[in-house]
């Protein structure tokens, strides 16, 4: 009897380990270990650009030797000569009659300029001291390059063909940047609206990158180009709103200001705006608006401004660019500012307080201080410019 009691008693307390209760609450975590020793540091970077003293720039474009002249630029906004550098590519010698013939890349540090004398373009670089020293030249994919543009590792040329020709043959053409290198991008050739000359004066990407953007002078013609891996689509060609664009830019919000020459008659110039979808369809916001000057050409923008070089006027017209892309002249009778004759290309400072504009004969770079308000007061201008002068970029 005993033996089997004392084994019924061992069950029950063997039961009871077996069945554990609901395990207790956990308790507060116990503080924090000492940091442990640093890793070991990684491999450098690459050193990034230097900035050189800041300056505006233009191409003599010369008949021979092409070079850029670089003027550096004080905090007050005025130049003084700063050096000529070869661009290794030959100039025209004549007018180009285009926006962006010498453009700079603020990423890469670089500039772009197109040799019109020998189709080709070139590529520079800039170092501490503000010499130029070229890496690249390439033929430009067609004949007569005009304006280039840059976005990320992609730049594109419009060429505007051999005028005295039948088929004239104007087309944009793409290169991608490899380091010290400009290598043409397969398939990337794309032709404009006609084979008669339809005169390309502009090319630009859009913000994004998405679009390449061309103005058809005398076709009337705003081009879009959709840009996949970075080649060119086909391109989707619609009516300008205005007789005759010829030079754009694009405001904070993305919006498209446009130039237009407009008939030829005194006073007929014009500006228009665009929003840009997602296909690529430009869609007018303001149509045409009368500024009351001459060959309305060369446009830059300022933040909410846009500002617009009158050849034959011998003025600049400032124009108000509202958030919604409306435009309104910023002064009655569209003058906000007097050049010397011939105006041409224009500027603005990277900071928005100077625009330089290439003008005069014998040439100039005249200078302007843009106010808050819009408003251009104008500064010495800057004499001994090459008579053969094309292209204005500011950095």
């Amino acid at each position: 009897m005993y033996k089997l009691g004392f084994i019924a008693v061992l069950s029950l307390v063997l039961g009871a380990c077996v069945t554990d209760g609901q395990d207790g609450a956990v308790g507060p975590a116990g503080p924090a270990g000492p940091a442990g020793a640093d890793g070991s540091d990684g491999a450098a970077g690459q050193p990034g650009p230097e900035l050189a003293l800041p300056g505006v720039y233009t191409l003599a474009n010369a008949a021979g030797p092409n070079q850029v002249a670089a003027y550096v630029r004080a905090s007050d906004g005025n130049l003084s000569r700063k050096g000529r550098f070869d661009t290794a590519g030959m100039g025209l010698g004549a007018g180009v009659g285009s926006q962006g013939s010498l453009v700079f890349d603020a990423k890469s540090q670089r500039f772009f300029a197109v040799n019109a004398g020998d189709n080709t373009i070139s590529m520079l670089a800039i170092d501490a001291d503000g010499n130029l020293a070229m890496l690249s030249k390439v033929a430009s994919g067609g004949i007569r390059p005009v304006s280039v543009a840059v976005h990320g590792n992609m730049v594109y040329v419009a060429n505007q063909g051999d005028v005295t020709a039948t088929a004239v043959s104007a087309n944009i053409s793409g290169f991608q940047i490899q380091g010290g290198n400009l290598v043409a991008i397969a398939s990337s050739t794309r032709p404009l609206s006609g084979t008669t000359d339809v005169h390309p004066t502009d090319i630009a990407f859009s913000p994004d990158g998405k679009f390449l953007v061309v103005a058809e002078r005398l076709a009337h013609k705003l081009d879009t180009f959709e840009v996949v891996n970075g080649v060119a689509q086909a391109g989707n060609f619609q009516a300008s709103a205005g007789m005759q664009p010829f030079a754009f830019d694009w405001s904070p919000e993305g919006f498209l200001v446009v130039a237009e020459v407009g008939t030829g008659a005194a006073g007929g110039s014009s500006v228009s705006s665009y929003s840009i979808s997602q296909a690529g369809t430009l869609q007018p916001i303001t149509s045409a608006l009368a500024t009351a000057q001459s060959a309305a050409c060369w446009l830059v923008t300022a933040g909410g401004y846009a500002y617009i070089a009158n050849a034959a006027s011998a003025t600049i017209t400032g124009v108000n660019v509202s958030e919604t892309g409306v435009l309104t002249l910023h002064d009655a009778g569209g003058m906000t500012a007097t050049t010397g004759s011939g105006a041409t290309d224009l500027a603005v400072s990277p900071d928005r307080g100077y625009l330089y504009s290439l003008s005069g004969s014998p040439r100039t770079i005249q200078a302007f201080e843009i106010h808050a308000d819009g408003g251009l007061v104008g500064l010495a201008p800057l004499p001994g410019v090459a008579a053969t002068a094309v292209g204005l970029a500011a950095r």
